[in-house]
């Protein structure tokens, strides 16, 4: 164990204590007992998508739960910092549905879903604990997918720069322009089309290759909040392509649509 990893273990305490407020002196060392504390560099990975579901917390730092489809396609559906839970279903016996990548370095300290399920069992206050990390967790994937589902890009940019305020635009930014597209769940290129047009609003600015600079809060807070019925939401979504039809928000309607139509075809045929 390294000089580093050393200090944060002997930190462990006192994160487990704020993360698990409700838990059992016995159980809080019975996890500082079994915990496996490594520090984490930025861009790699606490927990992997698809491999056994651990307990990972995080001592320090920020991670984020990043999520990869079936056709290969990216979503960080939540970023999470010290004394937080970065697993989605830590008790599940089921594989992880999501990495934890670390943002910064981050220590973490982890243990096996068996070992935490255990003094779960045993500790209703660490139970009710977890729960809590869980459904916090639930609650971002939720509004994650509201966002996907009813919001034009130009709202659901501005979100994830009001959500994230701290990590975009501090001095030393943890999250850069290259986040946004797995952030906001749009291609690349639509990222940069709506970039531009909050430019072109005085909202933000661009800086050099990676950066963003927060230039009015509270007309990023009026973008953010769906204004979608004033003129200038309109003029700004309508001339960038950044509106979409109802269609392409819930597609529902139109595949139910289209498989009544194709029933009816081939009955025809009949």
């Amino acid at each position: 164990m390294t000089t580093i990893t050393s200090a944060w273990a002997a930190a462990l305490p006192n994160v487990i204590g704020e993360a698990f407020p409700h838990s059992r002196t016995e159980t809080r060392r019975a996890l500082e007992e079994a915990a496996v504390v490594r520090v984490f560099r930025a861009g790699r990975s606490i927990l992997h998508q698809g491999d056994e579901t651990s307990l990972a917390l995080v001592l320090d730092g920020h991670v984020a739960l990043r999520r990869t489809t079936v056709d290969g396609r990216q979503l960080i559906m939540r970023i999470v910092g010290r004394g937080q839970v970065v697993s989605i279903l830590p008790l599940a016996a089921r594989p992880a549905s999501a990495d934890a990548v670390a943002l910064t370095a981050s220590p973490a300290a982890v243990w096996r879903s068996n070992e935490v399920r255990t003094l779960a069992t045993t500790d209703p206050g660490f139970a009710v604990d977890i729960l809590d990390q869980v459904l916090a967790t639930f609650e971002d994937v939720v509004g994650r997918l509201d966002g996907l589902l009813y919001q034009n890009a130009l709202r659901r940019v501005a979100r994830v720069l009001l959500q994230h305020t701290e990590l975009f635009f501090a001095e030393r930014p943890v999250l850069t322009r290259a986040h946004l597209p797995i952030l906001v769940g749009t291609s690349r290129e639509m990222t940069g089309r709506v970039l531009r047009v909050l430019e072109a609003q005085g909202l933000v600015s661009r800086v050099g290759r990676t950066r963003l600079r927060l230039l009015d809060p509270a007309g990023l807070a009026t973008v953010a909040a769906g204004d979608d019925d004033s003129a200038g939401a309109r003029e700004a979504g309508s001339s960038s392509g950044l509106t979409h039809s109802a269609a392409s928000v819930n597609p529902l309607p139109t595949i139910v649509r289209l498989a009544e139509t194709r029933s009816v075809i081939t009955r025809r045929a009949g």
